[in-house]
């Protein structure tokens, strides 16, 4: 009896459940499960940030891309959240990634300096917690220079410019549209000032659930100086890498663009696409910010 044979093209395969489901549908499930993965990133474990000016030079530069942790600073709910994950209160010296106090919307990157209860005093520049000088290399001086700002330490022998004077307080426009928070940190901000100025400072007590921080480039930073002291509870972060640092300009001077709309990350997007391998600090690229 002669053995019958089925065409190749006749024979029906069967195919895993689910996989008939085809290939738009498939790809819409990777990308939504992908958005989903970086959404929980960004609100719960890491968020990038960008530094457009000078104020924290030379420990962070113009253009450098920041990866900041978020949770290291939360404040946790069981008693098994901080054993389990590397959550702690804020240090003085640490680098800290905040929403600015009077505008929310805002983040800054600046070093916290004191903490609750601590004493800050600024004497001839100089920067003193609880009566005794913070200084080291991370201070710098003379920070609108051409060539940059010098790095510390200043001790008081050391020449570290002429001392500014007080030029005005700051006012808000309305304040009646103030909250009783935003009321706090203007009048804590003017009482500040009226000690004396960035150069010359208190002595002033850092109220409970704040700290006081201040950029590294000491003349060209403005910080709890100016608008007073900083909620622990505006803390955003730490950076822990810079993931990459891109030269805005011609020059390490040339301040970075905030995007505010598309287009202007579209600009950003196409700047650094024409000057990647020329403007990439490629000996920054993967530090570690101290």
């Amino acid at each position: 009896m002669a053995e019958v044979t089925t065409p190749a093209e006749d024979i029906e395969i069967a195919l895993p459940p689910g996989s008939e489901k085809g290939m738009v549908r498939d790809n819409l499930e990777v990308i939504c499960f992908a958005m989903v993965l970086i959404l929980f990133f960004k609100a719960f474990v890491g968020q990038q940030f960008k530094i457009p000016s000078a104020s924290m030079r030379n420990t962070l530069m113009i253009g450098d891309h920041l990866l900041a942790n978020k949770f290291i600073f939360a404040q946790p709910q069981w008693p098994w959240e901080e054993s389990l994950f590397p959550m702690r209160s804020v240090r003085r010296g640490d680098i800290i990634v905040f929403r600015w106090p009077l505008d929310r919307d805002q983040d800054y990157v600046k070093r916290c300096v004191a903490l609750a209860g601590d004493t800050v005093e600024m004497r001839k520049k100089r920067l003193y917690v609880n009566g005794k000088q913070v200084t080291g290399a991370f201070e710098h001086m003379f920070g609108r220079s051409p060539e940059g700002p010098t790095p510390g330490p200043w001790p008081p022998t050391r020449y570290a410019g002429e001392v500014e004077r007080p030029i005005g307080l700051w006012r808000h426009s309305d304040p009646e549209v103030l909250s009783l928070h935003d009321r706090n940190q203007m009048q804590s901000m003017n009482s500040l000032i009226q000690e004396g100025f960035k150069d010359s400072l208190g002595p002033v007590t850092v109220p409970p659930g704040h700290i006081f921080a201040m950029g590294d480039n000491r003349d060209n930073s403005m910080d709890s100086r100016y608008w007073g002291f900083l909620p622990v509870d505006h803390l955003r972060g730490r950076p822990f890498i810079v993931w990459w640092s891109f030269r805005e300009g011609d020059t390490d001077n040339d301040n970075g663009r905030v995007p505010d709309g598309p287009t202007d990350v579209a600009a950003d997007f196409i700047d650094a696409a024409r000057h990647f391998f020329t403007r990439t600090r490629w000996e920054r690229t993967g530090t570690i910010p101290e």
